[in-house]
């Protein structure tokens, strides 16, 4: 019979507290938000957020995309229109962003796999809802050669288990975002945490006088978002 020490010398089982951090973290901007993640995001690795469209996911993520200025910024296949005025305003510059029109799922991938190894790219942005394992498994590798990341946008919720660096749902509030972790590399997940958008984007925060916490969508939101 073998002892819990002997099981743990021959790695036939782990301590939770032991599992493989995800590499270099980067500060999200988001203080409360980096306390959650244990210091930020992930620079390196392919990571998924899912929420409704338009609710501000990639306002969560614009300090990740003006951390490297030299380097580019892609959107694979987005549901709208990159507003150049919104991304300048924020010091994102127009040559630092790539937006990618595709027609198949096969062109998607192989588009982001291109991207993420190129080594030019800080983030790469791809829309697509249905990601098998074996593809996430090469995304991972493209990453991992070019040093980037890649985050995976989806609205509909998957009971497949995908070997991601870090998985986040967000969910629209009255003030700003709820964000949860549901997985990620050497942690469990955690959350929620609320990220308010009082002080940065007051338009999109609700008075605490009215009680719904929903707020119909403007043309110029679907284009900044």
């Amino acid at each position: 019979m073998h002892t819990i020490d002997q099981l743990l010398k021959s790695r036939l089982i782990h301590r939770g507290r032991d599992l493989a951090p995800p590499g270099t973290l980067q500060p999200s901007g988001f203080t409360p938000l980096d306390q959650l993640l244990g210091g930020g995001f992930p620079r390196v690795g392919v990571c998924r957020i899912r929420s409704t469209p338009g609710i501000g996911e990639l306002r969560l993520l614009l300090p990740c995309l003006l951390s490297e200025t030299a380097k580019l910024s892609v959107f694979i296949s987005p549901p709208g229109s990159a507003y150049p005025d919104f991304w300048q305003a924020r010091g994102v510059a127009a040559e630092q962003l790539l937006s990618i029109e595709t027609q198949s799922v096969p062109q998607k991938l192989w588009t982001a796999r291109e991207c993420l190894q190129s080594g030019c790219c800080n983030a790469v942005i791809l829309w697509q809802e249905a990601i098998r394992l074996s593809d996430v498994k090469r995304l991972q590798l493209a990453a991992a050669k070019g040093q980037s990341c890649l985050w995976i946008m989806q609205a509909q919720p998957t009971t497949l288990s995908l070997p991601l660096t870090l998985s986040l749902r967000l969910q629209a509030r009255a003030k700003g975002l709820e964000v949860s972790i549901t997985k990620r590399k050497g942690g469990w997940p955690a959350g929620p945490v609320c990220i308010g958008w009082q002080q940065l984007w007051p338009d999109l925060a609700l008075s605490s006088a009215i009680p719904n916490n929903s707020r119909p969508l403007q043309p110029h939101h679907l284009q900044s978002i």
